[in-house]
């Protein structure tokens, strides 16, 4: 197994990004807010948006960390999604989310 680390820039809010075109088969995944944004980022699927779909990552506050959404597709016999399939979103332009996904050779 190898990790992949990724930082992905919703450049427009409301319109989805893709976290990587690689068709990896990603066993464990944790997406993490920058503290510098501002606004609400939202993980899911293609169908993810600042609206329904996603999975809403906590909003930095100043002095406190904000909490990471990690899955754990490795608890599963032969459990894995492909990391092309991991789509963001934000509330507001230029919001920054960091990753790093642990995959299969």
């Amino acid at each position: 197994m190898r990790a992949i680390f990724f930082t992905t820039t919703v450049t427009t809010a409301g319109t989805r990004v893709q976290v990587s075109s690689a068709a990896e088969d990603v066993k464990w995944i944790q997406f993490k807010s920058r503290a510098a944004n501002t606004g609400r980022i939202f993980v899911g699927l293609s169908d993810v948006s600042a609206t329904v779909n996603g999975w809403e990552l906590s909003i930095p506050l100043v002095g406190r960390p904000n909490d990471p959404l990690t899955l754990d597709f490795g608890k599963y016999k032969d459990g894995s999604v492909k990391l092309n399939l991991f789509y963001v979103d934000s509330s507001v332009n230029g919001e920054i989310v960091d990753g790093v996904a642990i995959v299969q050779p």
